[in-house]
């Protein structure tokens, strides 16, 4: 979807904002063992169902900044002024679910429970 957006159309995501979760999984065996990492992101799609992959870029490369901004903090620079514009683009691209639906996604990755595939 990144690489080929046109070739790869989602006509169920036509025109919206689609919540999304990403679990990386440790297996074992070719079973899940544990869940590594969760991310929450939110993508948007055209009206043909095309991922849109500037604003997902922008958003990616916003919440990078901010992490490196976070962690190369310049101790010397005694500005007043922030510049917090990568935060809120970055924010546009996020979520975070409710405690019981983090709890399903958690167990849909680890397949404890049945999930309708897309």
């Amino acid at each position: 979807m990144l690489d080929d957006p046109s070739d790869h159309l989602m006509p169920s995501f036509a025109g919206q904002r689609v919540r999304m979760a990403e679990a990386v999984v440790e297996l074992r065996d070719r079973r899940p063992l544990r869940v590594v990492r969760l991310v929450y992101e939110i993508l948007r799609f055209d009206e043909q169902g095309r991922l849109d992959v500037e604003t997902f870029g922008q958003q990616n490369v916003a919440l990078l900044d901010v992490m490196l901004e976070s962690t190369l903090k310049n101790e010397t620079n005694n500005t007043a002024i922030i510049d917090a514009s990568s935060r809120f683009v970055a924010q546009g691209g996020r979520w975070h679910p409710s405690p019981s639906l983090e709890r399903r996604v958690y167990q849909a990755a680890l397949d404890e429970v049945k999930y309708q595939r897309l």
